[in-house]
């Protein structure tokens, strides 16, 4: 048997999280500028570099870690590296490229210290074929169920409980992509993969949230 590794459609979390701001992945000119300032220790580059990114980050870091606590801190920390590390951007990629992956980073550590949720094995939610390419089992359509059976206010609980045991690599991707709203090209870059690395492992997320969704709506069971 094989699984399926083509297209779905993208599932929202509805945390209100999301960005609306697109994130650029080429150098900029006021990077240059802003990166000159913080280099010099300049209070005021300092405030703008909050200023602009503070939404974005704490955003990015609650995608991933889900708590607010640790999700300020977690920004926290990556402002004080970006600062301290001003230096050593050589300005071959967007500032908020670099942030992003700084805020990953710092936030996959994070995780990784206080982890009490074991990983679910994703290929265990994903489509099966029989060796003539039919599906193995019923393929079950939950779209208006989902918006019937789970309220507005909870289907951001249920989704966040689902991606909250995806393994790592496949975390970073949704989060970036279809919780804060990046291109296909600003997760890419973000993550240092291709598009085609990106858009993979987005599917294999969608195909698994829609198997979980099911299996909740079926009997109850979030397993």
């Amino acid at each position: 048997m094989k699984r399926e590794t083509a297209g779905t459609a993208p599932l929202r979390s509805g945390s209100g999280l999301a960005t609306t701001h697109a994130i650029h992945t080429g150098p900029h000119p006021e990077d240059a500028a802003l990166l000159s300032s913080l280099r010099l220790g300049a209070p005021a580059a300092i405030e703008a570099l909050f200023g602009l990114y503070h939404a974005k980050v704490y955003g990015l870091a609650m995608s991933i870690l889900m708590n607010k606590t640790d999700a300020e801190e977690a920004a926290q920390d990556v402002f004080l590296t970006v600062v301290r590390r001003a230096d050593r951007f050589l300005g071959n990629s967007a500032l908020s490229s670099r942030i992003c992956r700084i805020c990953v980073n710092t936030c996959l550590k994070r995780r990784r210290k206080s982890r009490v949720t074991e990983h679910v094995t994703i290929e265990e939610y994903l489509p099966v074929f029989t060796g003539e390419g039919a599906h193995a089992r019923p393929v079950e359509d939950w779209g208006r169920e989902v918006g019937r059976r789970i309220p507005d206010k909870k289907i951001g609980q249920v989704i966040s409980g689902f991606t909250a045991s995806l393994p790592e690599k496949y975390l970073v991707v949704f989060a970036l992509h279809d919780v804060q709203e990046l291109s296909f090209e600003e997760t890419a870059q973000a993550l240092n993969l291709t598009i085609a690395e990106v858009k993979s492992r987005l599917h294999r997320v969608r195909l698994y949230l829609r198997e979980r969704l099911g299996r909740y709506l079926r009997d109850g069971r979030g397993i």
